[in-house]
């Protein structure tokens, strides 16, 4: 066990960067067992773009084991804010919180703050009592636990500046520590007591929570307090602020008292007087409504006077909740309003007055909503409420926003009023609007809203259609250093600016960290979902600004993330919702990220080329350099798009915010075992590398266990190995198609593992032609095509079986065909099979080499389009693919377009015709569905149906059944089986210009034993040269 002694605190600097990450990833179980890694780089990063004022860490021997972030409060003024705060597991219980916390007060109090704040969990009992021991406040809320430390504003008192010097407060402290909320309940008030004694001296300081200011001190010689009547308080009525001074000793003592109150409040400020025993004073007070109603998040409105005694001045303060007689909402609980449309709101009225009284108002005359009854009259309880049902008619969809007076008759007969807005949004397709509310600024296009906070310039993005969570953009900061400062103010103006396009909501902020800074916001929101952001940074002063950034920190729920990276698109199919900083943000080669949900909703975000995405304490940020800003220049950046149910798929989404013009990407699971380099294919003898890998920061660690030709390989690895994958080498004796399974089993999780590989023999492959009839035979599979026939595959067999269905030598008619030449075939789905004989057909063999380098041997078949009229000048190559002594198939397709015309979302078509048996009645497709059933027999009866991306046929006459492996770029794909055919197909679009030529993603035959889908394939991504 290590001494308190040997503990040093110090300042950050980026010397300690490597012990500072390695004590965040030796920390994981005081952050809910988090297994994000932290490099070195990535501390010094981070530390240089953090708003903390100071960093403190603790070292034991030069070790970093504690650390403790001091920044500005984000949420309210008057406080300093502890970020974050740990303690390395180890190092726990030698009082290394307690020494970080102390600095910490210290340097509050240097810095002349009155408070300082932090939130933790209310599960974190083991902290709780030490926040409690060196000041801190918890505060009773249901929404956060949060607490409050004014300690730096005790210390800073003058008059109380000689017991302090004297005795040590941490441990004169007479507090009782209980892990519960605190407080002293008074009404609606809540008092929260500190108090020290040392012999026969004390001090007794209570402050109100609301107000965050003091409301009692009392010493041995002095007592000091103020009360007001109520924590609510009617606008414009007079109420008394009381103030009691009891002298202690046998001198009189000089109180004098001034105002210290809010801009809202009035309040009687001169009083001087001397006190021999006991004074009290009533000063009238009154108040007018703020501008926004209090927000538990910040500091109220105040009352409050500094009180002078002998020459001291203790500053005194309670928190008011202005009123008025009565508070009115206007609410629905139907979701979806159309123009016309009859249905009732509702008005739910809440009077604030102690006693019964009848209120009366006339609804206004607007161009939203045509109301049943103008006329509304009721009684209401005092304090109580009364929800009225007002029959109406939707006008027009759109903000109803109105003034209204309310008459409210007092049970003596005196009838006086106060006046209130009736604010609801009525969104509806192609209606643009915004409007404000109490607390909030909206912006609608459809169903496509933008939600500001006035309080924080949170922003929330989504839909009203939507059942998911809106993308959440927190608010901008400006630096650097980066500063919190726009988290607490409103925006000083804000715009609604109505496009043919989109509806715009524009807001406008002033930086006091960076003077004379502006920054405009602009939120388009347009029918589709799409929102865009820019941001525009204006100097408007007479000096030039340098190095300034701009960060938009976001928050979004990140399970079914899908991400571009540097080896192929990650698709997190595990959908743990990860933290941020379990990505590894640098290796994202594309400025865009997908979310997808299991009820099918999407989010898309991208952002601008002059943009970078960064790790943003647990949550990411767009980050722009500014550079240099000239007196009273702009700089524009962005956008940022957003697009809520806009794109069904991540390729979607990336072709419509980076454009066609993009090159294919694959994809690549969070989580897989894999061959190394994805080389899922090798030769008979040859040693392949695998690996169960992950794409997150956490390292893996447990065991893995992989089955392979009977035999058992089990490989360990730990927490300190530090590795992002478990390696091990498998070889092969026998050519085919190779299961690779296993499992991984870690302390927290457990998975089922399955790869394939492809293994080349070394038997050459035969390709012989027979008149007009081609063979192409790799020693387990053969297939055949023939110029005469029809252009395609006709047969395919396996083992001496045949798969394919056909007619051969004369295509005829078949069920909904003719002709009918069955097999495999690509068409133009413009050209009739009638017409596709028509044209000649060249057959010729072919040798091409995949992206990993292997050869593959088959057939290419031509056919020139010369009689069609319209697709006349196109030429359609389909190339039929195997490997030595692997029952393996890749077949995909050209278009040459040199028809001198351009062609735009045509179709063309794969035809897969299945007959693995005798019987077409016991031939059968096997596809996932949803529902009950999943085999679906040929030769029966008919069924159409979407296909899978992968379906497997076989038959109930042979083991061996044939996978079909769909590209992921399909247009669609679909299964037809009626007593005549069994009919797997795909449509894949393509448009060209004249010289174009269009090659298309394979898609892949196989064959085993195996009745199940392989949906962990190695197969997408393969391409041809």
């Amino acid at each position: 066990m290590q001494t308190l002694e040997k503990v040093q605190i110090v300042e950050y600097h980026d010397d300690y960067a490597k012990s500072v990450a390695q004590m965040w990833n030796e920390s994981g179980e005081n952050w809910g067992g988090d297994k994000s890694v932290t490099t070195e780089q990535e501390v010094i990063e981070e530390e240089a773009n953090s708003i903390h004022l100071d960093t403190f860490l603790a070292l034991v021997d030069d070790k970093v084991v504690g650390y403790c972030g001091l920044s500005e409060y984000r949420e309210d003024v008057g406080a300093l804010y502890i970020s974050i705060i740990n303690v390395h597991p180890e190092y726990q219980g030698l009082k290394l919180g307690k020494k970080m916390l102390l600095e910490s007060i210290d340097k509050t109090v240097k810095y002349g703050w009155p408070r300082l704040d932090l939130f933790t969990w209310p599960g974190n009992t083991k902290a709780v009592p030490l926040y409690k021991k060196v000041g801190f406040f918890w505060e009773d809320r249901d929404d956060t636990t949060h607490l409050m430390n004014f300690l730096p504003q005790v210390l800073q008192i003058d008059w109380l500046r000689p017991f302090f010097e004297k005795h040590d407060w941490y441990e004169t402290s007479q507090r009782p520590i209980e892990i519960k909320p605190d407080g002293i309940k008074d009404g609606d008030y809540t008092f929260y007591e500190y108090k020290w004694e040392a012999g026969d001296e004390f001090v007794r300081i209570q402050f109100e929570r609301t107000g965050r200011g003091i409301r009692l001190i009392e010493t041995e010689d002095l007592l000091v307090e103020m009360n007001l009547p109520a924590f609510k308080l009617l606008e414009n009525e007079e109420h008394q602020a009381t103030y009691r001074v009891v002298n202690k000793t046998s001198k009189p003592c000089q109180v004098s008292i001034s105002d210290n109150s809010s801009g809202i409040v009035e309040q009687k400020s001169a009083e001087d007087v001397q006190v021999t025993d006991e004074w009290v004073g009533k000063l009238p007070v009154s108040i007018s409504m703020p501008k926004n109603e209090p927000n538990p998040w910040k500091t109220h409105p105040v009352i409050g006077s500094n009180i002078k005694v002998n020459g001291s001045t203790l500053p005194f303060q309670m928190g008011v909740f202005p009123i008025k007689m009565g508070k009115l909402d206007l609410r629905s609980v139907t979701k979806n309003w159309r123009p016309n449309q009859k249905g009732t709101l509702y008005l739910d009225m809440e009077s604030q007055i102690d006693e019964d009284s009848t209120w009366m108002l006339n609804l206004p005359n607007n161009d939203v909503v045509e109301w049943e009854n103008l006329e509304v009259s009721t009684k209401v309880k005092g304090k109580g409420r009364v929800s009225l049902p007002l029959p109406c008619r939707l006008l027009k969809n759109g903000f109803l926003t109105e003034d209204v007076q309310v008459r409210v008759q007092r049970s003596s007969g005196e009838e006086l009023s106060f006046t209130t807005k009736l604010t609801l949004a009525f969104p509806g397709f192609g209606a643009k609007f915004g409007g404000e509310t109490e607390d909030k600024w909206y912006g609608y296009n459809g169903p496509n809203y933008v939600e500001i906070q006035k309080r924080n310039n949170l922003v929330r993005i989504g839909s009203v259609r939507s059942k998911e969570e809106p993308m959440t953009f927190i608010s901008p900061k400006i630096g650097k250093p980066y500063s919190e400062e726009l988290s607490k103010q409103e925006a000083r103006a804000v715009e609604y600016i109505e496009l043919p396009e989109a509806f715009v909501i524009k807001t406008t902020l002033e930086s006091q960290a960076f003077s004379s800074v502006l920054l405009n916001t602009y939120y388009s929101i347009y029918g589709d979902g799409m929102v865009e952001v820019k941001h525009e940074l204006l100097n408007n002063s007479t000096d030039e600004k340098r190095e300034l950034f701009l960060k938009q920190p976001i928050i979004a729920e990140l399970g079914g993330i899908t991400l571009p990276l540097r080896e192929g698109v990650m698709v997190d199919r595990e959908r743990t919702i990860p933290f941020f900083e379990l990505i590894r943000e640098k290796e994202i080669s594309e400025k865009w990220l997908f979310l997808s949900k299991p009820s099918g909703e999407t989010k898309g975000l991208s952002w601008s080329e002059d943009a970078l995405l960064k790790k943003d304490s647990w949550r990411f940020g767009i980050e722009y350099q500014a550079e240099t800003l000239q007196p009273n220049e702009k700089k524009c950046f962005g956008p940022i798009q957003i697009g809520v149910n806009v794109a069904t798929s991540w390729s979607d989404w990336r072709e419509l915010v980076l454009g066609e013009e993009v090159k294919d990407l694959k994809e690549v699971s969070s989580f897989a075992l894999e061959a190394e380099k994805n080389r899922f294919i090798s030769t008979v003898g040859e040693k392949v590398n695998f690996a169960f890998r992950s794409k997150f920061t956490p390292h893996v660690s447990g065991t893995l266990t992989v089955q392979h030709d009977e035999q058992t390989y089990i490989k360990e690895t730990t927490e300190d190995d530090g590795v992002n994958q478990i390696d091990i080498q498998l070889d092969y004796q026998s050519p085919g198609v190779k299961e690779v399974s296993g499992k991984f089993r870690s302390k927290g999780q457990k998975a089922e593992l399955q790869t394939l590989q492809l293994v080349k023999g070394k038997r050459e492959i035969e390709v012989n032609q027979e008149e007009d009839r081609w063979t192409v035979n790799n020693g387990v599979l053969s297939f055949k095509a023939s110029s005469e026939y029809y252009p395609g595959i006709f047969s395919l067999t396996y083992n001496g079986n045949e798969a394919l269905h056909h007619q051969y030598p004369e295509p005829g008619p078949k069920a909904w065909w003719n002709p009918w030449g069955g097999g495999l075939s690509y068409n133009l789905r413009k050209v009739s099979p009638y017409s596709m004989r028509k044209e000649k057909t060249e057959v010729k063999p072919m040798t091409k080499e995949d992206h990993l380098g292997n050869e593959w041997k088959g057939l290419c078949l031509k056919t020139s389009i010369t009689e069609h009229e319209e697709m006349k000048g196109v030429t359609l190559r389909q190339y039929a693919l195997t490997l030595p002594e692997v029952p393996v198939l890749a077949i995909y397709a050209e278009v040459d377009q040199g028809s001198n015309r351009t062609f735009t979302d045509e179709i063309l078509d794969l035809e897969a015709f299945f007959k693995p048996a005798e019987k077409l009645s016991s031939c059968f497709t096997n596809k996932k569905t949803e529902g009950v059933f999943h085999t679906y027999y040929a030769g029966v009866e008919e069924y159409l149906m979407k296909s899978a991306p992968s379906v497997t046929v076989g038959s109930d006459e042979r083991d061996e059944k044939i996978h079909m492996i769909h590209p992921t770029d399909n247009e669609e794909e679909g299964l037809y089986l009626n007593p005549e055919v069994c009919l797997v197909e795909t449509s894949q679009k393509w448009s060209a210009t004249s010289g174009d030529v269009i090659s298309l993603n394979p898609t892949i035959l196989f064959f085993d034993e195996d009745e199940q889908s392989h949906d962990n394939h190695p197969f997408h991504g393969l391409s041809f040269r």
